[in-house]
């Protein structure tokens, strides 16, 4: 099961710990009732070969010239830090959403986690177009990151920012290549798009280029703001549902902050709920007619999962659905704003945004 929907990560875990680590990949799953995961959940194994991998990857860096005077750096990142001399050529991308930024700034990753079953060559639909012909080797994490395989590939650089990274795997990764994860201030799966980029920009030796690419979205998601002057000072909640528990999580980090950005007001309803970890909040079933902020957006695992909470009449009820300002979103869309990037943010907004605006009168 993959964190899908807390975001960072999707949703809970199923085995209650805090932040499993996905186990295929997606950006989180469930957490369960006591903690939450943050994408989505894939499951299968591995996909691709080293070779095929390499093969796919011949172009990994050939259309991405390092800025001048990149080399050679070192990035401190919690665990220890990474020294590079020289720009790397076989980039593995461990986090749940590194290859976005990667490939945002004309690199592409010689392999990829994991993350949802429905992932072409292991990315989201917001990468296809950067990925280009190129096939990663999609690495399974369910049970921990798979350190042989990882090996096998030569990486000359390993990406763990938005991931679940320990000291245990930083001791092994290290050992095989320069690895870059999340700096000490933040937590698994805890690091803001922008942060990410930049830090991912600076191993690439693409200092510049990541500058740009947020000032980009950054400026996108201002655009946004203006475009859809119907969202401005109006309260929101971020939900997924666990029919299982008979409880509802509401989030309270990147993907919430992504809506922030563009002026709208997390409900206080999710600060009095039950903390469950660093991003997410519990509530049970039975108060979902708490939930009464002016709109609402809600993740599901399954289509049956949907189909129950929206035939529910207290659910039903509530002034978001009743507004129009509702929105039920697949795993995927979960993904792209569970682990937001340079990359999958433009392509979600444009789904998410257009419906809001039209409820919120």
């Amino acid at each position: 099961m993959n964190y899908l929907s807390i975001s960072p990560r999707l949703a809970p875990v199923a085995d209650g710990s805090p932040r499993k680590r996905p186990r295929s990949a997606a950006a989180a799953c469930l957490l369960t009732a006591s903690a939450l995961l943050l994408t989505g959940c894939g499951s299968g194994s591995s996909t691709g070969s080293a070779t095929s991998a390499s093969s796919g990857s011949s172009g990994s860096a050939a259309d991405a010239q390092p800025d001048a005077g990149a080399y050679p750096v070192t990035i401190a990142s919690k665990f220890g830090s990474a020294t590079l001399k020289k720009q790397p050529t076989h980039v593995v991308a461990l986090g749940w959403s590194d290859q976005d930024a990667a490939l945002a700034l004309g690199v592409r990753p010689v392999a990829v986690v994991k993350t949802e079953d429905s992932f072409e060559h292991g990315v989201g639909p917001w990468d296809q177009a950067a990925l280009g012909s190129s096939r990663p080797e999609v690495l399974d994490t369910t049970d921990g990151y798979p350190v042989e395989k990882i090996a096998a590939l030569h990486p000359d650089l390993i990406l763990a920012v938005q991931s679940g990274l320990t000291s245990a795997d930083y001791a092994k990764l290290s050992k095989i290549a320069p690895t870059v994860g999340y700096t000490k201030d933040r937590v698994a799966y805890g690091t803001p798009w922008q942060e990410q980029t930049r830090l991912i920009g600076k191993a690439l030796g693409r200092g510049k280029e990541a500058e740009q690419a947020v000032t980009k979205v950054t400026d996108e998601l201002k655009q946004d703001a203006s475009t859809y002057p119907n969202l401005k000072g109006k309260t929101f909640i971020y939900a997924y549902p666990m029919p299982s528990t008979g409880s509802i999580v509401l989030y309270d980090d990147e993907r919430t902050n992504l809506l922030k950005s563009v002026g709208m007001t997390l409900d206080p309803v999710v600060s009095k709920a039950k903390k469950l970890n660093t991003f997410a909040h519990r509530i049970s079933s039975e108060r979902t007619d708490e939930l009464t902020s002016d709109a609402l957006l809600v993740w599901y695992n399954t289509a049956k999962d949907q189909r129950q909470l929206e035939s529910d009449a207290t659910f039903s009820a509530l002034p978001a659905v009743k507004n129009k300002a509702y929105v039920g979103m697949d795993r995927t869309e979960a993904q792209a704003t569970s682990a937001p990037s340079v990359l999958s943010i433009p392509w979600v907004m444009k789904r998410l945004l257009p419906s809001l605006n039209a409820g919120l009168k």
